[in-house]
C-alpha cells in the first residue's frame, strides 16, 4: 500500500565545486531530547534543481536553482520571498554559497572567459574577487561574521583551498597536493571543507587559526566533507556509510550526531540549517531546497500493552481511547480497543486468527480496520458495541477501513478485480469512490468532523505524494525533506499527520499544524510513523523498539 521509487542517479554532484491491562511506558523522551524539526521547502519559481546552501542569524537563505534552459542562479530566501542573484557578467551560471548575519553575500559564477570568479554581493553592490585573474579559477564558498571568506582556486590540476583574513589570502591543500576546497569559516579563522583523495574520495578537515588542519571523519563513515562552522565550532557536513547511502551530520567538540538529511550545510547560532532533499517534481524526481528549523515538542510518551511483545496504536478519538494491535507474550496477536483504563481485544468472527486490526475510532468508541479472511483477502469491519459488520464497496477484491468520523462516516480503500485501488466514503449505505488526479492509485487514510479526507496516491513516476480532499477540490500535501509522502489522519482544525520516507527508504513522522510542518523521530528506537490525531491536536502512531526489526511500541504526544 505505501509504494516508493528508489531515485537512482538523480542526485547531482555535492556542492563542493516507531484480561489484560495497559501500562503507559515513561517518557519516549523528554521534550527537550524530542529530535523535532520545522521544515520549509525552497523552491524559486521556474526551479528545475535548486539548493538552499548558506543561512545567517535571521533565517535568510541563500543558494542556486537551475532553469528550465539550463541557467543557473543564484538566490536570497527571506521573509517567504525570493530575491534573484546573477553577476552582471556571468555567463549563465551564478551561485550564492553563504551569507553573513549583516547580510553580505558570496559566490561565484562563470565568465565568458571560460574561468570562474568570486563575487561579494552588498547591499546591491557585487564585487569580482580573482586569484590570479586570467590564469586560475576562483570560486568562494564561505563567509564569516568579520566578512572575511574562503574557497577554492586552480586550473588544470588540484584546486587549492584558500581563506582570505583581514585581505591576506592563505592558500592551502588539506593533504598532500589533494584537491581542496574551503566550505565553512568561522569569526575566530576555523575554517573547514573537502580534500578529495586519488581514488576521489571525499575527507573532511578542519584548519585552525594556526594553521593546523585536522581530517574530520564522521564514525563508521566511507566518506565524509565538511559544509560549515559556526562560530562556537559546531561543524556541519555530510557522510556515506559503508552501504553508500548519505545522511547529513553535526560535529559539536567530537561528538557526532546524525540527521535526516542528504547534508547539512550552513547552520547558524539558532541550530538552524540549510540543505536539499529529493522529491517528487513535474517531471519525476527533483531537488529541492530546505529550512530546517529546531523545535521542541510538548510531549512524546511510550504506549505499551503490558507484556505484549510489539504495540502498535493506529487512532485516536476526543476522548483520548486509542485503537491499533499488539502481540502479546505467547505471541498471538489481536486488534485492540482502549477506552477509560479498559482494554477490549478485537478479533473480527470471520478473520483469520492474529490478523484483526484496529484502525480508527469515534468518540462512541465505534472502531474501524481490516482484517484477513479465509480467502486470504483483506476485508474492512466496523465494530460497535460488539457487533461487527463488514465493509466492502461493490466490485472490491480487499477492502481496508480506516476511519469513521463522529457522525459515523466511514472511509478508507479498496482494490479493484483489475488491481487498482481506490479510496472511499461510506455514507450510511452509499459508497462514493476517490481517486485523486493523475494517480495510479489511491490510498485514503482520514476523515475529519468536516468530511475531509487525506490520501496517498501513487503518482505517473511511482512516488507516493500526500493530499486533502474537500469534497471538490485536491490539494497535494507533500512534507518538504520527503521522498514520498503518506498523509494519515486530519482533524476538525485541519491538522494532518504523517509518515515519510527518505532517500534511503528510511521512516519518519511529521505533523502539518496552521500551515507548517514539523519532522520528528523517536529517540531510543527507529522507524516511527505518525497515524493518528484527534481534535484535540494529541497524535498517536509507533516506532521500532531498539534493536528490533519487527516489534513497535506506540506512542501519543503532542507537538
Amino acid at each position: 500500500m505505501e509504494l516508493r521509487k528508489t531515485l537512482v542517479g538523480q542526485l547531482s554532484p555535492r556542492m563542493a565545486l516507531l484480561t489484560l491491562f495497559v501500562s503507559l511506558t515513561g517518557l519516549l523522551q523528554t521534550a527537550a531530547g524530542v529530535t523535532s524539526y520545522k521544515v520549509q521547502k525552497i523552491n524559486p519559481a521556474g526551479a528545475t534543481t535548486s539548493y538552499a546552501i548558506g543561512i545567517n542569524a535571521s533565517n535568510n537563505v541563500v543558494g542556486n536553482y537551475t532553469t528550465s534552459t539550463g541557467v543557473v542562479l543564484g538566490y536570497k530566501f527571506a521573509a517567504g520571498k525570493y530575491t534573484m542573484i546573477k553577476f552582471p557578467t556571468a555567463n549563465k551560471f551564478t551561485r550564492a554559497n553563504g551569507i553573513n548575519d549583516a547580510g553580505l553575500i558570496v559566490g561565484d559564477f562563470f565568465g565568458k572567459d571560460n574561468f570562474y570568479h568570486g563575487f561579494k554581493l552588498s547591499a546591491g553592490k557585487y564585487t569580482q574577487f580573482d586569484i590570479s585573474k586570467g590564469t586560475a579559477s576562483t570560486s568562494i564558498f564561505a563567509v564569516n561574521n568579520n566578512g572575511d571568506f574562503g574557497g577554492a582556486t586552480g586550473v588544470g590540476g588540484p584546486n587549492e583551498g584558500f581563506i582570505s583574513i583581514g585581505g591576506v589570502v592563505t592558500e592551502f591543500y588539506g593533504s598532500g597536493t589533494d584537491n581542496t576546497f574551503v566550505l565553512g569559516l568561522n569569526k575566530s579563522g576555523e575554517s573547514v571543507g573537502q580534500y578529495y583523495d586519488s581514488s576521489n574520495n571525499s575527507h573532511g578537515f578542519s584548519r585552525d587559526s594556526s594553521g593546523t588542519i585536522t581530517e574530520i571523519v564522521y564514525p563508521g563513515a566511507a566518506q565524509t566533507a565538511c559544509l560549515g562552522i559556526t562560530d562556537a565550532g559546531v561543524i556541519t557536513g555530510w557522510y556515506i556509510n559503508s552501504l553508500g547511502q548519505s545522511y547529513g551530520f553535526t560535529d559539536n567538540a567530537g561528538v557526532f550526531t546524525s540527521s535526516d538529511f542528504l547534508e547539512n550545510y550552513g547552520m547558524n547560532a539558532s541550530g538552524a540549517f540549510a540543505t536539499y532533499y529529493a522529491g517528487p517534481g513535474a517531471s519525476g524526481a527533483q531537488l529541492f531546497g530546505l529550512l530546517v528549523t529546531p523545535h521542541t515538542m510538548k510531549s512524546l510518551s511510550t504506549v505499551a500493552i503490558s507484556k505484549a511483545l510489539s504495540t502498535s496504536v493506529f487512532g485516536v478519538n476526543n476522548s483520548g481511547a486509542l485503537t491499533g494491535s499488539y502481540e502479546n507474550s505467547a505471541s498471538v496477536t489481536h486488534g485492540f480497543l482502549l477506552a477509560g483504563g479498559k482494554l477490549t481485544n478485537l478479533d473480527d468472527p470471520n478473520a483469520l486468527a492474529g490478523t484483526t486490526t484496529g484502525e480508527g475510532v469515534s468518540s462512541t468508541n465505534q472502531v474501524v480496520g481490516y482484517y484477513t479472511n479465509t480467502s486470504n483477502a483483506s476485508v474492512g469491519f466496523l465494530y460497535s458495541a460488539g457487533t461487527y459488520t463488514d465493509i466492502a464497496p461493490p466490485g472490491a477484491t480487499q477492502t481496508y477501513a480506516q476511519q469513521i468520523n463522529d457522525a459515523g462516516v466511514i472511509a478508507g480503500s479498496y482494490i479493484d478485480s483489475s488491481s487498482v485501488e481506490h479510496g472511499f466514503t461510506l455514507t450510511g449505505s452509499t459508497y462514493t469512490t476517490i481517486d485523486a488526479p493523475g494517480a495510479t492509485s489511491t490510498y485514503v487514510w482520514g476523515l475529519n468532523a468536516n468530511g475531509e479526507t487525506t490520501m496517498t496516491w501513487v503518482d505517473a513516476h511511482g512516488f507516493s505524494e500526500g493530499a486533502i480532499y474537500n469534497g471538490t477540490t485536491f490539494t497535494t500535501l507533500n512534507v518538504p525533506g520527503a521522498t514520498d509522502t503518506f498523509a494519515h489522519s486530519i482533524n476538525k482544525s485541519g491538522d494532518i499527520v504523517f509518515s515519510w520516507l527518505d532517500i534511503n527508504a528510511n521512516y519518519h513522522a511529521a505533523v502539518l499544524i496552521g500551515g507548517s510542518y514539523y519532522i520528528f523521530d523517536d529517540a531510543t528506537g527507529s522507524e516511527i510513523r505518525a497515524d493518528g490525531i484527534n481534535d484535540a491536536g494529541l497524535m498517536v502512531g509507533r516506532f521500532l523498539q531498539a534493536g528490533s526489526t519487527t516489534n513497535y511500541d506506540g506512542f501519543k504526544g503532542m507537538n
